[in-house]
Protein backbone atom coordinates (compact mmCIF):
# COMPACT_ATOMS: atom_id res chain seq x y z
CA UNK A 1 0.00 0.00 0.00
CA UNK A 2 0.97 3.40 -1.12
CA UNK A 3 1.38 6.03 2.32
CA UNK A 4 -1.27 8.30 2.23
CA UNK A 5 -0.28 11.95 3.01
CA UNK A 6 -3.19 14.63 3.53
CA UNK A 7 -3.61 18.60 3.24
CA UNK A 8 -6.49 20.43 3.21
CA UNK A 9 -7.00 24.11 2.42
CA UNK A 10 -9.98 24.71 4.18
CA UNK A 11 -12.38 22.30 6.07
CA UNK A 12 -16.05 21.83 6.07
CA UNK A 13 -16.79 22.49 8.99
CA UNK A 14 -15.90 26.37 8.37
CA UNK A 15 -17.87 26.42 5.32
CA UNK A 16 -21.60 28.10 5.25
CA UNK A 17 -24.07 25.79 6.57
CA UNK A 18 -22.61 22.66 7.86
CA UNK A 19 -21.84 20.64 4.80
CA UNK A 20 -22.70 16.88 6.79
CA UNK A 21 -21.62 15.15 2.79
CA UNK A 22 -18.24 16.78 2.75
CA UNK A 23 -17.12 16.49 6.46
CA UNK A 24 -17.91 12.83 6.20
CA UNK A 25 -15.82 12.36 3.53
CA UNK A 26 -13.14 14.26 4.90
CA UNK A 27 -13.32 12.37 8.25
CA UNK A 28 -13.17 9.31 5.85
CA UNK A 29 -9.96 10.32 4.18
CA UNK A 30 -8.21 11.54 6.76
CA UNK A 31 -9.15 8.60 9.31
CA UNK A 32 -7.49 6.54 6.32
CA UNK A 33 -4.29 8.45 6.11
CA UNK A 34 -0.92 8.18 7.43
CA UNK A 35 0.06 11.58 8.28
CA UNK A 36 -2.34 14.71 8.21
CA UNK A 37 -0.32 18.07 7.70
CA UNK A 38 -2.05 21.26 9.66
CA UNK A 39 -0.98 24.62 9.08
CA UNK A 40 -1.76 25.91 12.28
CA UNK A 41 -1.90 24.67 15.85
CA UNK A 42 -6.03 25.78 15.75
CA UNK A 43 -6.53 23.77 12.69
CA UNK A 44 -5.24 20.47 14.36
CA UNK A 45 -7.03 21.43 17.52
CA UNK A 46 -10.39 21.75 14.94
CA UNK A 47 -9.20 18.49 12.97
CA UNK A 48 -8.80 16.32 16.39
CA UNK A 49 -12.26 18.27 17.98
CA UNK A 50 -14.64 17.50 15.14
CA UNK A 51 -12.92 14.21 13.06
CA UNK A 52 -12.09 11.28 15.28
CA UNK A 53 -8.33 11.16 14.38
CA UNK A 54 -5.15 9.98 16.13
CA UNK A 55 -3.09 12.90 17.19
CA UNK A 56 -0.26 11.11 16.37
CA UNK A 57 -0.84 11.53 12.57
CA UNK A 58 -0.63 15.54 13.01
CA UNK A 59 2.36 17.31 11.49
CA UNK A 60 2.58 20.75 11.67
CA UNK A 61 3.77 22.23 8.63
CA UNK A 62 3.04 26.55 8.64
CA UNK A 63 2.77 28.63 4.93
CA UNK A 64 4.92 30.76 4.16
CA UNK A 65 5.51 34.69 2.71
CA UNK A 66 6.28 34.73 -0.95
CA UNK A 67 9.12 37.44 -0.52
CA UNK A 68 9.54 37.69 -4.00
CA UNK A 69 6.81 39.72 -3.88
CA UNK A 70 6.13 40.87 -0.51
CA UNK A 71 9.30 42.60 0.46
CA UNK A 72 8.74 46.67 1.39
CA UNK A 73 10.31 48.90 -0.02
CA UNK A 74 11.68 51.43 2.84
CA UNK A 75 11.63 54.74 0.18
CA UNK A 76 8.29 54.64 0.10
CA UNK A 77 6.15 56.95 2.65
CA UNK A 78 3.58 55.31 4.70
CA UNK A 79 0.04 57.23 4.85
CA UNK A 80 -2.83 57.02 7.00
CA UNK A 81 -4.56 54.04 5.15
CA UNK A 82 -5.85 50.64 6.43
CA UNK A 83 -6.21 47.96 4.58
CA UNK A 84 -8.69 44.87 4.56
CA UNK A 85 -8.11 42.01 1.99
CA UNK A 86 -10.03 39.07 1.34
CA UNK A 87 -13.25 37.66 -0.17
CA UNK A 88 -16.33 39.84 0.07
CA UNK A 89 -18.39 36.94 2.53
CA UNK A 90 -20.08 36.97 5.74
CA UNK A 91 -17.62 34.82 6.74
CA UNK A 92 -14.79 36.94 6.44
CA UNK A 93 -16.44 39.56 8.55
CA UNK A 94 -16.47 43.09 6.45
CA UNK A 95 -19.48 44.77 7.99
CA UNK A 96 -17.53 44.78 11.48
CA UNK A 97 -14.17 46.57 9.81
CA UNK A 98 -16.66 49.14 8.80
CA UNK A 99 -18.42 49.46 12.26
CA UNK A 100 -14.93 50.28 13.66
CA UNK A 101 -14.20 52.28 11.88
CA UNK A 102 -17.55 54.89 11.97
CA UNK A 103 -16.23 54.28 15.86
CA UNK A 104 -12.87 55.00 15.35
CA UNK A 105 -14.05 58.29 12.92
CA UNK A 106 -14.94 59.76 16.52
CA UNK A 107 -11.14 60.49 17.67
CA UNK A 108 -9.41 60.29 14.08
CA UNK A 109 -10.91 61.54 11.07
CA UNK A 110 -7.74 61.23 8.64
CA UNK A 111 -7.93 57.64 7.43
CA UNK A 112 -8.78 55.77 4.52
CA UNK A 113 -9.31 52.22 4.12
CA UNK A 114 -9.64 50.00 1.00
CA UNK A 115 -11.77 46.51 0.89
CA UNK A 116 -9.44 43.88 -1.21
CA UNK A 117 -11.50 40.92 -3.30
CA UNK A 118 -14.49 40.39 -4.86
CA UNK A 119 -17.60 38.71 -3.58
CA UNK A 120 -17.57 35.05 -3.43
CA UNK A 121 -20.49 31.79 -2.48
CA UNK A 122 -24.04 32.22 -3.18
CA UNK A 123 -24.32 35.23 -0.97
CA UNK A 124 -21.33 37.39 -1.74
CA UNK A 125 -23.03 40.17 -3.58
CA UNK A 126 -25.82 40.81 -1.81
CA UNK A 127 -23.09 41.13 1.23
CA UNK A 128 -21.16 43.18 -0.60
CA UNK A 129 -24.58 45.52 -1.74
CA UNK A 130 -24.93 45.99 2.20
CA UNK A 131 -21.68 46.82 2.96
CA UNK A 132 -22.07 50.00 0.33
CA UNK A 133 -25.11 50.64 1.92
CA UNK A 134 -23.91 50.61 5.50
CA UNK A 135 -21.09 53.11 4.05
CA UNK A 136 -23.69 55.03 2.76
CA UNK A 137 -25.61 54.60 6.34
CA UNK A 138 -22.88 55.99 8.42
CA UNK A 139 -21.54 58.35 6.19
CA UNK A 140 -17.99 57.00 5.68
CA UNK A 141 -17.90 57.58 1.66
CA UNK A 142 -14.90 59.57 1.74
CA UNK A 143 -13.02 57.19 3.67
CA UNK A 144 -13.81 53.58 2.33
CA UNK A 145 -13.47 52.60 -0.81
CA UNK A 146 -13.99 48.75 -2.45
CA UNK A 147 -11.09 47.64 -4.65
CA UNK A 148 -12.68 44.69 -5.80
CA UNK A 149 -9.66 41.64 -6.86
CA UNK A 150 -6.40 42.82 -7.59
CA UNK A 151 -2.80 40.97 -8.38
CA UNK A 152 -0.53 40.32 -5.54
CA UNK A 153 2.13 43.18 -6.54
CA UNK A 154 -0.59 45.39 -6.36
CA UNK A 155 -1.50 44.45 -3.06
CA UNK A 156 1.83 44.72 -2.41
CA UNK A 157 2.16 48.24 -3.32
CA UNK A 158 -0.81 49.03 -0.93
CA UNK A 159 0.53 47.34 2.03
CA UNK A 160 3.92 49.12 1.38
CA UNK A 161 2.49 52.62 1.81
CA UNK A 162 -0.56 51.38 4.74
CA UNK A 163 0.16 51.15 8.66
CA UNK A 164 -2.50 48.95 9.39
CA UNK A 165 -4.27 45.31 7.91
CA UNK A 166 -7.77 44.77 9.77
CA UNK A 167 -8.43 41.11 9.94
CA UNK A 168 -12.11 40.18 10.68
CA UNK A 169 -12.46 36.56 9.45
CA UNK A 170 -14.19 34.14 11.48
CA UNK A 171 -12.30 30.81 10.66
CA UNK A 172 -8.79 30.66 9.29
CA UNK A 173 -6.55 27.87 9.18
CA UNK A 174 -4.18 29.96 8.85
CA UNK A 175 -3.99 33.56 8.58
CA UNK A 176 -1.37 34.06 5.27
CA UNK A 177 -2.76 37.75 4.60
CA UNK A 178 -1.65 38.73 8.13
CA UNK A 179 1.63 36.84 7.76
CA UNK A 180 1.61 38.52 4.69
CA UNK A 181 1.01 42.34 6.28
CA UNK A 182 3.51 41.65 8.74
CA UNK A 183 6.48 41.15 5.92
CA UNK A 184 5.69 44.62 4.55
CA UNK A 185 5.84 45.69 7.87
CA UNK A 186 2.31 46.40 8.61
CA UNK A 187 0.65 45.34 11.95
CA UNK A 188 -2.53 43.11 12.21
CA UNK A 189 -5.87 44.77 14.07
CA UNK A 190 -7.42 41.47 14.25
CA UNK A 191 -10.72 39.69 16.25
CA UNK A 192 -9.29 36.23 15.15
CA UNK A 193 -8.65 33.79 17.96
CA UNK A 194 -7.86 31.18 16.17
CA UNK A 195 -4.87 30.58 13.93
CA UNK A 196 -4.04 34.35 13.64
CA UNK A 197 -3.39 34.56 17.22
CA UNK A 198 -0.43 32.04 16.76
CA UNK A 199 1.13 35.15 14.32
CA UNK A 200 -0.45 37.88 15.99
CA UNK A 201 0.67 39.66 19.40
CA UNK A 202 -1.03 42.71 20.67
CA UNK A 203 1.09 45.37 21.34
CA UNK A 204 3.70 43.73 19.34
CA UNK A 205 3.22 43.11 15.90
CA UNK A 206 -0.62 44.16 15.72
CA UNK A 207 -3.43 43.79 18.29
CA UNK A 208 -6.15 41.19 19.07
CA UNK A 209 -9.75 42.17 20.54
CA UNK A 210 -12.95 40.29 20.95
CA UNK A 211 -14.38 43.48 19.29
CA UNK A 212 -12.99 46.49 17.56
CA UNK A 213 -15.35 49.01 19.36
CA UNK A 214 -13.17 49.35 22.30
CA UNK A 215 -11.30 52.09 23.16
CA UNK A 216 -8.04 50.57 23.58
CA UNK A 217 -8.33 49.27 20.17
CA UNK A 218 -8.77 53.17 19.19
CA UNK A 219 -5.55 54.13 21.32
CA UNK A 220 -3.56 52.18 19.36
CA UNK A 221 -4.70 52.47 15.87
CA UNK A 222 -4.44 56.03 16.87
CA UNK A 223 -1.03 56.05 17.58
CA UNK A 224 0.03 53.95 15.17
CA UNK A 225 -1.03 57.05 12.54
CA UNK A 226 -0.14 59.81 15.25
CA UNK A 227 3.27 58.61 16.49
CA UNK A 228 5.97 57.74 14.28
CA UNK A 229 8.46 56.11 17.09
CA UNK A 230 5.46 53.96 18.07
CA UNK A 231 4.72 53.12 14.18
CA UNK A 232 8.38 52.17 13.69
CA UNK A 233 9.10 50.31 16.07
CA UNK A 234 6.37 47.80 16.17
CA UNK A 235 7.15 47.67 11.87
CA UNK A 236 10.13 46.36 13.30
CA UNK A 237 8.49 43.90 15.38
CA UNK A 238 6.30 43.11 12.05
CA UNK A 239 9.18 42.71 10.04
CA UNK A 240 11.21 40.53 12.27
CA UNK A 241 8.33 38.24 13.13
CA UNK A 242 7.30 37.30 9.51
CA UNK A 243 10.88 35.99 8.99
CA UNK A 244 9.45 32.51 10.88
CA UNK A 245 7.50 31.96 7.71
CA UNK A 246 9.23 30.85 4.24
CA UNK A 247 8.12 29.01 1.41
CA UNK A 248 11.22 27.65 1.33
CA UNK A 249 11.03 26.41 5.31
CA UNK A 250 7.44 24.76 3.76
CA UNK A 251 9.50 23.52 1.27
CA UNK A 252 12.07 21.53 3.36
CA UNK A 253 9.51 20.39 5.95
CA UNK A 254 7.53 18.95 3.07
CA UNK A 255 10.12 17.20 1.33
CA UNK A 256 11.56 15.69 4.64
CA UNK A 257 8.45 14.22 5.47
CA UNK A 258 7.84 12.82 1.81
CA UNK A 259 11.51 10.91 2.20
CA UNK A 260 10.41 9.23 5.36
CA UNK A 261 7.87 7.54 2.75
CA UNK A 262 9.97 6.90 0.31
Amino acid sequence: NKPLVYTSHSLGIFLDGYNKERVDCEKIIMTSSDVITTSSLFEEDMILKNYNVDSNKMKLITPGVDVEIFSPDSTVKRENIFLSIGRIQEQKGQIETIKFLDNFKKVENNFTCYFVGGPSGKSGNEYLEELKQTVVDFNLESHIEFLDNLPQTEIRDLLNKSKLLIHTSKFETFGLVAAEANAMGVPVLTTNSGSVLEIVESNENGYYSESLIDGNVNNFVKELLNNNDKFHKIMLNCLDKSKAYSWANTAREIEILYKDFA
